[in-house]
């Protein structure tokens, strides 16, 4: 059909030009070539012979006479059906996906630079990652069933950094699956616990042309989620028939906008409106995008008065569009969306502060992160006035010269909302300005929770300095007493002091003390019995989970045990977790050798109870 209409173009074409009339064919104009080159051209006289050939090489042949060209016919339109737009769109698709299949091809790897799916991960032991045999003999199908059941709302941020670490480890394939299908589900995992930028890493591990249907998929969550939608175009030349839909249709226009190919972005566009299964906002977000492409020749006006979900397609494209999704649809998300605003570059620095909280409590932010972008919010002009004033104390609580004025910013701080998360993560925004201040007995009264900040960032050292300030039976003298290195035994007679001045619900931050404790073999044995007994808790039993993260452990596969810790601390809040769970978690991580862990996930239990 495109033939026979491109053909008959020709012709009509061709037709009109013969039929024209000759401008000024009745005058003579006067000619603009120099002499000579309007005289005819002379007769012509005998061809000359060739001269011989020399002695070695053949004779030239005469060239003969040029056959003429054939003057058949150009068939014309008569009898042909105009197609439909309907019909041109499938065509077009079909170019599409023919062009795509080709460019697939120009496209594959040389085997000498292909990366190996035997070892997958952009982080290596070398740089701080597990090693790659740290999740022991285990089969695909277990390992794909233990990152599948976690849901990525773990309780501990310590707990969710190391699980972080481990999923972007350079680690060796489990036997019996894809290792693009493991990467997949890592990158999965890694953007249910919210860190978007390492779910990106995680996809971009593999090599395009061996991408499997899961990785395809999770690749383009993943990009989304970063608010980079573009990142999925070196991918769509090996989608093939896995990228059927509107959406996928909608990635194509964005694509081919920023391509240069504005017709085949339009009719991209214009199909996907024109097929059902997508709300009118997706298709209104992608023409944005590909009208931006554009310089802007395709005006689109957004419009979220008729939304009620922020999706992750709608929560990409939109940042991507340089415009901010509305505080409701935040709200009524799940709390990851808030972690990928947070370390979204796209985002008004407000609306990432906004999500900061939240997201340094899951631990996808870090204290430095955190103090950077507030940092930059000071002198940016969409910045209102409680922000600046926030900003401004932080300012305050690390470079001003009186430490008491330091102190007191940081207590403003930390006291600014009773919201759990806020009030952990504040102590995680203070934790280099109180690593800064040295211990004092002045400042006793403000100890507990200077000490709290440091341990929150990992500032073991730093807040050691404090063992001679904190009371007794404190709460920076619990926090201590299993945040710092070394296996010196604690007394039944201290732990029974901090239970005396416990607050917490139900005693909870003493049940996680003597957890935390006995998982570090801190207590003798006997003392853990009387203690649990004082507390009417049961640090003993034997569950499948109990049962194989004892059994990871004794092995010393580390990366496997921090796996099933991310598994077994799933959950909204601390109130989710058991003085058993606790121990048995601490207890792994030490024996596996990850005593660093082990201590800063006893130190946040005691904190956050």
């Amino acid at each position: 059909m495109r033939r026979a209409i491109v053909t008959g173009c020709v012709s009509l074409l061709a037709l009109a030009f013969v039929s024209a009339p000759v401008i000024g064919q009745n005058e003579a104009p006067e000619s603009l070539l120099p002499p000579g080159f309007n005289d005819p051209a002379p007769s012509p006289s005998q061809p000359e012979s060739p001269p011989p050939p020399e002695p070695g090489r053949p004779a030239v042949p005469a060239p003969g006479p040029v056959a003429p060209l054939s003057q058949a016919p150009l068939p014309s339109l008569a009898g042909q059906e105009t197609p439909t737009d309907d019909e041109l769109s499938e065509e077009l698709a079909k170019l599409q996906e023919q062009l795509e299949a080709q460019l697939a091809l120009t496209q594959a790897l040389p085997p000498s630079a292909r990366r190996s799916l035997d070892l997958i991960g952009p982080l290596d032991q070398a740089n701080g990652g597990y090693a790659a045999s740290s999740l022991g003999n285990i089969g695909g199908a277990y390992a794909q069933t233990l990152v599948r059941r976690t849901s990525g709302r773990i309780i501990s941020r310590w707990a969710s950094l190391a699980l972080q670490k481990l999923l972007l480890s350079e680690l060796a394939t489990p036997q019996g699956v894809n290792g693009a299908n493991w990467a997949a589900e890592r990158a999965a995992l890694l953007l249910r616990i919210g860190s978007a930028d390492g779910a990106v890493r995680m996809v971009q591990a593999i090599d395009p042309p061996a991408a499997t249907p899961r990785l395809i998929n999770v690749a383009l969550d993943s990009y989304l989620a970063s608010a980079d939608p573009l990142g999925m175009c070196p991918l769509l030349p090996f989608a093939g028939d896995r990228a059927k839909g509107n959406q996928w249709q909608l990635v194509r226009a964005i694509c081919s906008g920023f391509s240069g190919e504005g017709s085949a972005a339009r009719e991209q566009i214009d199909r996907a409106r024109r097929q059902s299964g997508m709300e009118r906002i997706d298709v209104v977000l992608a023409e944005k995008i590909v009208g931006a492409s554009m310089n802007g020749r395709r005006a689109v006006t957004v419009q979220w008065d008729d939304v009620d979900q922020l999706t992750r397609w709608r929560f990409g494209l939109a940042l991507t569009a340089g415009i901010e999704p509305p505080d409701s649809l935040y709200a009524r998300a799940d709390r990851n969306f808030q972690a990928w605003r947070a370390r979204a570059p796209m985002a008004p620095l407000a609306s990432r502060v906004q999500a900061a909280d939240l997201a340094a409590a899951m631990g996808v932010l870090s204290s430095a992160a955190m103090v950077d972008l507030y940092s930059a919010t000071f002198d940016d002009p969409g910045t209102d006035e409680a922000l600046r004033d926030r900003t401004a104390l932080l300012r305050t609580a690390y470079v001003a010269a009186d430490v008491d004025d330091r102190v007191r910013a940081m207590r403003t701080l930390w006291a600014r909302s009773e919201n759990r998360f806020a009030r952990y993560s504040a102590h995680i925004l203070t934790a280099h300005a109180a690593a800064r201040v040295a211990p004092s007995d002045d400042l006793s009264d403000y100890a507990d929770d200077l000490v709290v900040s440091m341990v929150s960032a990992g500032f073991d050292i730093s807040a050691s300095r404090w063992r001679q300030v904190v009371e007794e039976g404190s709460l920076g003298w619990a926090v201590l007493a299993v945040a710092l290195p070394g296996r010196s035994p604690v007394p039944a007679s201290q732990v029974s002091s901090f239970f005396d001045n416990d607050q917490s619900e139900n005693a909870r931050k003493s049940a996680f003390l003597v957890a935390g404790l006995a998982g570090l073999g801190r207590l003798s044995a006997a003392d853990r019995e009387s203690l649990a007994q004082d507390l009417g808790i049961g640090l003993g039993g034997q569950t499948r989970w109990i049962r194989a993260i004892r059994e990871a452990a004794d092995a010393g596969n580390d990366g496997l045990v921090t796996l099933l810790v991310g598994m077994g601390m799933q959950g909204n809040d601390w109130s989710a977790m058991t003085p058993r769970q606790l121990y048995h978690v601490v207890s792994a991580l030490r024996v596996a050798g990850r005593q660093a862990e082990a201590r800063m996930i006893a130190a946040e239990a005691v904190s956050r109870a």
